[in-house]
């Protein structure tokens, strides 16, 4: 494949999609528009033994509620994540009202600058 994609980022995503729907593997690969030994391949990630076309990927991606360019595998690897990523992450999260939102952001938070101050007192 000419790009670079992570694959077992595309993998996780398109796992959870499946396990918010309760969709089986055939139910959602029907959706995306491939075959079910398709996406079985897409579901291992980078541990597949062949490599998805960008056809797939693309229909997977789209699927999933991703982009290509946010499947890009060098982007990923130069761009550290932050607390504030994180956080947008967790009020994006299906099914949770206000306060789990927020508790599982303060804890998220608690942890963080527990551990910031335990590697600065290293």
């Amino acid at each position: 494949m000419p790009h670079e994609f992570d694959l077992d980022q595309l993998a996780i995503r398109l796992r959870s999609k499946m396990e918010l729907r309760d969709l089986s593997v055939r139910a959602a690969a029907t959706e995306m528009g491939l075959g079910a030994a398709t996406l079985s391949r897409l579901l291992q990630g980078s541990a597949s033994t062949t490599t998805p076309d960008l056809s797939n990927v693309s229909k997977a991606a789209d699927w999933a509620g991703t982009s290509l360019s946010d499947l890009s595998s060098a982007p990923l690897r130069e761009k550290a994540s932050t607390l504030a990523d994180v956080e947008v992450h967790l009020r994006a999260l299906p099914g949770l009202e206000g306060p789990d939102v927020e508790a599982l952001v303060a804890m998220v938070r608690a942890g963080y600058n527990h551990a910031k101050k335990v590697r600065s007192q290293k």
